[in-house]
This record gives structure tokens, C-alpha cells and sequence, in this order.
């Protein structure tokens, strides 16, 4: 601030000029205050605002870290029930390889005996065919009687 010069008068400096001063300097310390109790004001709000945004800032990281560990949960949680179902899948396979593979020898075993028993039925039949053919060899057919006689015999017996 600068320096005041006052005009000096009898009994010392000019009274108006000094009262002028001393209201103007009041007038910028009551400017100065009312500046000061408005910044205190702001400050006091914008003090106010930054524990509202901490406490926002807060809530948000407590609220994403159990975010976090519910996405950690649930891909650890998945993780088991998609081991666990590779698990059943790897041993259901197995169960139906082994009754696929049972049905199959079990099959193979049915054909064996089929054709165990068609060489045994192709066997009997040849030797009941030989037989069939042996006694058709040996059939004797007797002779025939003679047709006229048949006919005469009847035509006496007409009469």
C-alpha cells in the first residue's frame, strides 16, 4: 500500500483528509472482511463437497473391491461346476464305451454261437439228405397194373 501524505495544518495534519482516508480504509476492510467471510464461506462448502466426494470415493471402492470378490467367487464357483461336469461327462463315456464295449462282445459271442450251430445244422441236414436220397434209391415202385384189364373188369361188371 502506498504511503499517505496528509496536508499539515495548525495543530497537525488536515483533519478531513485523514477522516477520509480512515473511512476509505474501513470501507476496504469492511470490502476485505465481507471477501475474507466469503471465502471462509466457499472454503467451509468446498470443504464440505471434498468429504462428500471422499466419502462417495469410498463407497465406490469398497463397492467395486466387493464387486471384485463377487466376480472371483463366481469365476472360482464356475470354474469347479465346469470341472465338475467334465468330471461326470468323462465318466459317463466311460460307462457307455464299456456297455457299448459289452454289448459288442456279447453280440460277437452270439454270432459265434449262430454260426457254431448253422455248421452243425448244415451237417445234419447233408446227413439227413443223404438218408432222404439213400431211401429214394431204394424205392421200388411197383409195377403197374395193366389198364385194359382194369377197364374190361369194369365193363363186365356194367353188364
Amino acid at each position: 500500500m502506498a504511503k499517505q501524505l496528509f496536508d499539515t495544518m495548525k495543530n497537525g495534519y488536515n483533519r478531513y483528509q485523514v477522516e477520509d482516508y480512515l473511512n476509505e480504509l474501513e470501507e476496504k476492510t469492511a470490502m476485505l472482511n465481507r471477501k475474507v467471510e466469503m471465502y471462509r464461506k466457499r472454503s467451509e462448502e468446498v470443504e464440505h463437497q471434498l468429504i462428500l466426494i471422499k466419502r462417495k470415493y469410498q463407497y465406490v471402492v469398497d463397492n467395486l473391491a466387493a464387486k471384485e470378490q463377487a466376480a472371483d467367487d463366481m469365476a472360482r464357483m464356475a470354474m469347479r461346476q465346469s470341472n465338475r461336469i467334465v468330471e461326470t461327462a468323462q465318466a459317463n463315456a466311460d460307462v457307455i464305451v464299456k456297455e457299448a464295449l459289452m454289448s459288442a462282445r456279447s453280440i460277437l459271442l452270439e454270432v459265434a454261437k449262430m454260426g457254431t450251430e448253422a455248421t452243425e445244422l448244415k451237417g445234419n441236414m447233408y446227413e439227413q439228405l443223404k438218408i432222404i436220397s439213400k431211401a429214394l434209391d431204394d424205392f421200388e415202385i411197383p409195377p403197374l397194373p395193366d389198364m385194359d384189364l382194369l377197364k374190361k373188369d369194369e365193363d363186365q361188371l356194367l353188364r
